[in-house]
């Protein structure tokens, strides 16, 4: 990886919004940043910070690619045609991405920044004598859960990368760090982080104890950590901060925006790269909008297998289109045809289209983690430790009261294999459109072979992504994932 000068580029605009209103984070644009002089006051550590943040923050196309490409359209939910993006779509559909894939740069480069930024403020904490002890203690976490975030966010997509927690005397010939002490980082940063932060910002977006513990439970979860899993929830739910948004056709809303089941969120703009642009990649052709939108020609639809497993009375079907009038008046089926044939061609209107959206940005909210997660992760864990219990039960029903879904009976799980089914796919009806069904299938053992069963051409070292290739070239000893060329 190339390496740079322990220097700060800071954004020229932070994407953490007041809880009140939707406005930057107002700050100045700097070329460099002497470490020596941001220490001197907490503008010149918070600017410091704020570029961490902004590059941990997945907005615009990077969302698009990060969360669809990787998270959706590689799985048995979501896929893409038309447009100029059908191309790129399309490796992921097939399972035909390489190396050198420009997305899989964009996202490391992204993540190292964020670990740059964050290292370049805890390198010169000491320093910070203008400080108050307090606030840089707050400064201190918030800067250790970026880091371990990004991490997180890397390790998920490709595994152990080169551990760096320092920007001084970087080794440009730096090799992955090994899987344990990789995790071990992760879970210690994550763990000391929840322990100095505030279990409320004035922000949205800013960390919290909850988004750090959220994290946690998720990394738990994901590294099949059952018992640390349940118990992180465990912890998240007796916070007594969150809950879950009592209407989930909602909840998407950017009316609704200040809720409690949002841990931790990537604030979104209705202003260019600020923005939350599915809904111009959901617009069907010909679909009524408002004059400030635009529908783009490259759609994101929905699997009809995966449409039809909702229950009809469920209101998350009811985020989904599955009908329209178009603005020439034809109506149009985009599930089934009236032969009952499947169309894979509903939409996701899990994000209520914002009417104040410029063009392709509208400003909901993209959740990281929200509180069902954490419900279902605590409920998944203890099935897989004890096998069907009341209390796991009980865990997905709150998730299936609330979307009016038939409630599960305890009974009708005889085993730990039926419930982990069940639960498999009510995290898909819950989350699709989130980027989450990737790495729920790949802890399950089903990612390769629904893949295969779709006819694409997975194979077991797909379960990661490749190291991208100009990483590989600079630095010799940083060993591809398996399954691709070095």
């Amino acid at each position: 990886m190339k390496i740079t000068k322990p220097i700060i580029c800071i954004a020229a605009a932070m994407l953490l919004t007041t809880t009140g209103c939707k406005k930057f984070l107002k700050e100045d644009i700097y070329t460099e940043y002497d470490p020596g002089q941001f220490g001197n006051s907490v503008d010149g550590f918070e600017k410091v910070l704020n570029s961490a943040y902004a590059e941990l923050q997945v907005t615009g196309y990077a969302n698009r690619n990060d969360v669809y490409c990787y998270g959706e359209f590689c799985t048995d939910v979501m896929l893409e045609t038309g447009g100029g993006f059908e191309a790129s779509a399309k490796e992921f559909i097939t399972f035909t991405w390489n190396p050198t894939n420009d997305f899989f740069n964009s996202t490391w480069a992204k993540g190292f920044r964020a670990i740059r930024n964050s290292n370049v403020l805890l390198d010169n904490k000491d320093a910070a004598t203008a400080v108050p002890p307090a606030k840089l203690k707050e400064l201190v976490a918030e800067a250790r859960f970026v880091r371990a975030a990004a991490y997180a966010y890397l390790y998920n997509f490709f595994g152990p990368v080169p551990l760096i927690t320092s920007a001084k005397n970087i080794d440009p010939a730096i090799a992955r760090a090994t899987d344990e002490a990789m995790s071990t980082f992760i879970i210690t940063e994550l763990t000391a982080a929840a322990q100095d932060l505030p279990p409320r910002q004035a922000l949205r977006g800013k960390a919290t104890k909850g988004a750090a513990l959220a994290v946690l439970c998720k990394f738990y979860l994901n590294k099949k950590m059952w018992q640390q899993c349940a118990a992180t929830a465990q912890v998240i739910k007796d916070l007594k901060v969150y809950g879950l948004f009592p209407d989930i056709d909602q909840l998407f809303d950017v009316k609704n925006e200040n809720n409690n089941e949002y841990i931790f969120v990537f604030p979104c703009l209705a202003q260019t790269n600020y923005g939350n642009i599915v809904m111009a990649h959901t617009f069907p052709p010909g679909y009524p909008i408002l004059p400030n939108w635009i529908i783009f020609g490259a759609q994101f639809k929905l699997y009809t297998s995966f449409v039809d497993s909702f229950e009809p009375d469920d209101k998350r079907k009811k985020m989904i289109l599955t009908e329209y009038t178009n603005t020439s008046g034809a109506t149009f089926q985009m599930n089934r045809n009236a032969a009952g044939q499947a169309l894979n061609n509903a939409r996701s209107f899990k994000f209520v289209p914002d009417p104040a959206g410029q063009s392709a940005d509208m400003g909901n909210d993209i959740p990281f983690v929200r509180y069902a997660d954490i419900l279902l992760a605590r409920a998944e864990a203890l099935n897989e430790l004890n096998g069907p219990t009341q209390e796991a039960v009980d865990l997905v029903n709150e998730i299936r009261d609330r979307a009016d879904a038939t409630l599960i009976k305890l009974a009708d799980y005889p085993g730990k294999d039926q419930l982990r089914d069940f639960i498999l796919a009510e995290r898909a009806r819950e989350f699709f459109g989130e980027g989450k069904r990737r790495e729920d299938l790949i802890r399950q053992g089903k990612f390769i072979s629904g893949a295969q069963a779709r006819g694409m051409a997975a194979k077991p070292g797909h379960v990661l992504f490749p190291i991208p290739q100009r990483e590989t070239e600079a630095d010799k000893n940083l060993k591809q994932n398996e399954g691709y060329i070095q």
